[in-house]
């Protein structure tokens, strides 16, 4: 099978960006693809990037942050294909607030969520703040609370509930660096900074 070609791909990413109804663009994606092919292709994420950013634009609809891409081997991806995930993600933050904050996420595809001192909207839909693009998350299913000290969890009403190391989420509750929250068949585990 053929390298994936760039213009492939960037297509793939815009598919991505024009599901569902449009508050927030992604502006964060995942791209898997064997590992063979990404030698040749890692260079290609920062005109990824220029290029969705330039679309997106050009559609009108806005992101939270400037437009990342991160093209990622995967053991269990065959040659010649790909798989993106896009997310809406909020504005990084520096380093040194980051380690001051200290919480993060772990999402189950990898990725490391900071979490920012209010409220984060954890779902499927456009308006989350940490969007997951799962069937079985509502659109807005959770809440996590941060005062830079406590966290908290509580559950919106979802579909399919939220767990908090497989207690059920019926009010708001405290959770520290070790503790799995599960929102719907999604696995976050709250970390500690590094």
């Amino acid at each position: 099978m053929s390298l994936p070609h760039r213009l492939t791909i960037l297509r793939a990413m815009q598919r991505e960006a024009e599901v569902g109804e449009q508050t927030l663009a992604p502006n964060s994606y995942l791209v898997l693809v064997a590992p063979a092919d990404h030698q040749h292709l890692s260079s290609y994420a920062p005109a990824l990037a220029s290029s969705q950013a330039e679309w997106l634009a050009a559609q009108g609809w806005g992101v939270a942050d400037e437009v990342l891409v991160d093209l990622r081997p995967d053991e269990d991806m065959p040659a010649g294909q790909f798989r993106v995930v896009a997310d809406v993600r909020k504005a990084r933050t520096r380093r040194g607030d980051e380690a001051g904050r200290g919480i993060g996420l772990l999402v189950g595809d990898g990725w490391r969520y900071t979490l920012q001192a209010g409220a984060t909207v954890i779902g499927r839909g456009r308006q989350a703040d940490l969007r997951l693009r799962d069937e079985g998350v509502s659109r807005r299913h959770a809440r996590l609370q941060y005062d830079g000290r406590a966290l908290t969890v509580t559950d919106l009403g979802s579909t399919n509930g939220t767990t908090v190391n497989d207690r059920p989420v019926r009010a708001a509750v405290q959770v520290s660096a070790g503790d799995t929250i599960r929102v719907g068949p999604v696995t976050l585990t709250v970390q500690t900074e590094r």
